[in-house]
């Protein structure tokens, strides 16, 4: 039977999450393989490392918003008036991988590992399994408009949560038998439409 760990994103709900798989590691449940999207590519790393996920806590209650989010009142200037296509720079989130992530390359994962990406151009949703680490989770984890796309074998990529959320689909169609799924967030509550595009995007990330 093949076991997989499926990590949904949720932007900073990715705190809660990490006690998810704590506590079924600590019910002897371990997977084969591991799927993340968004938020959930940067935990599923530490999973898919084999890493002790009391270090992935620690990340979590170190990290700050200017941490994932440094501010730069020019590039957000530059952003709103449609100069760039992000407000937020990602060298935050990179400086998180670059000091914790165990291995350079997906395929060198001690448990198999995949994130979830979308393509820029087609808004098809992919699947990663080899290529660069740092740059595969970035680009799981860039929320369209605030971080930069990344650039993967020549195309652009952007946050996996915009077309699948939670990649259950994934985990089977490579075979898992049994998938236990992280996710963050519930479904909006909301009597009526919300007053901003924010607070629409949040709702949205919620279903």
């Amino acid at each position: 039977m093949t076991t997989a760990f499926v990590l949904s994103g949720g932007a900073n709900l990715g705190a809660a999450q990490v006690g998810m798989p704590t506590a079924v590691a600590e019910a002897g449940v371990w997977p084969d393989l591991v799927v993340g999207t968004s938020v959930g590519a940067l935990n599923g790393a530490w999973v898919a490392a084999g890493s002790p996920l009391e270090d992935l806590a620690a990340v979590w209650r170190l990290l700050r918003r200017g941490s994932v989010f440094p501010t730069n009142p020019l590039r957000g200037l530059l952003g709103f008036s449609g100069r760039t296509d992000h407000l937020v720079s990602n060298t935050g989130l990179r400086h998180i991988l670059q000091d914790g992530l165990a291995f350079e390359r997906l395929e060198d994962a001690p448990i198999q590992f995949h994130v979830a990406v979308t393509d820029v151009l087609t808004g098809a949703g992919e699947v990663r399994s080899s290529g660069p680490a740092e740059d595969s989770i970035l680009a799981s984890a860039a929320i369209p408009g605030v971080l930069p796309p990344v650039v993967l074998d020549g195309r652009s990529y952007m946050d996996g949560g915009v077309v699948n959320n939670s990649p259950i689909s994934h985990a089977v169609e490579m075979g898992a038998d049994i998938v236990w799924v992280f996710a963050t967030g519930y479904s909006c509550a909301l009597q009526g439409p919300p007053p901003g595009r924010r607070s629409a995007w949040l709702c949205t990330r919620r279903r």
